[in-house]
């Protein structure tokens, strides 16, 4: 098991990333999540500068590594990613290396759970009638997904379980629009950066 730290925008990203890195890495990962409030990436004092605080604050738990979340919103033009990078990679060049791996999702991490429509409907219990909607055709994959979530006869009310769920089911290579939503570039960062923790088999 790897303990990895991690760093989002609140308490869905902490429901759904460690399940989805689980599931990129093929291994089992111990998360853990930022007691202090200002270590979260909030947008005050620039991401750059709040990386250095995520990345120590990374180290003060022992963790093997980090990941550090984002979702787009309205700001679609990737700058929260390449604050990021360019924060990890300052920091990082005279500090010790630190297996740091960056995500933003477009407009939000819903948008990677929705393009796995196989995962959705089987977690869900969907029958085969009802559509489900690709992230080309919403403007707001949250909202589908809530609403999927309403029509289905799921037994439970806890929203980040439910989430957490199809985040363990979410098949890479069965998310269409993966470039689109920013998937992709999060998966390659998480083989990269942390894939040499997992062990040889």
């Amino acid at each position: 098991m790897i303990h990895l730290y991690f760093v989002g925008d609140g308490p869905r990203d902490e429901a759904t990333l460690p399940c989805l890195v689980e599931r990129l890495l093929g291994y089992k990962v111990s998360p853990s999540f930022p007691e202090r409030p200002h270590v979260r990436l909030n947008g005050s004092g620039g991401y750059r500068g709040q990386i250095r605080f995520a990345i120590r604050a990374a180290r003060d738990a022992d963790a093997g590594g980090i990941v550090v979340f984002v979702d787009a919103d309205k700001d679609r033009r990737g700058r929260k990613f390449r604050e990021l990078r360019a924060g990890r990679d300052d920091y990082l060049a005279s500090a010790p290396p630190f297996p740091t791996a960056l995500g933003e999702a477009d407009p939000h991490a819903e948008a990677w759970l929705l393009d796995d429509q196989v995962a959705v409907r089987q977690v869900l219990g969907l029958s085969p009638d009802v559509g489900i909607s690709t992230i080309r055709q919403t403007k707001s994959p949250k909202a589908t997904l809530q609403l999927l979530i309403d029509q289905s006869e799921i037994k439970t009310d806890d929203l980040l379980a439910i989430l957490a769920a199809i985040a363990r089911e979410v098949d890479p290579s069965r998310c269409r629009h993966a470039k689109e939503t920013g998937f992709k570039k999060f998966a390659d960062e998480v083989r990269h950066e942390l894939g040499p923790l997992v062990p040889k088999r």
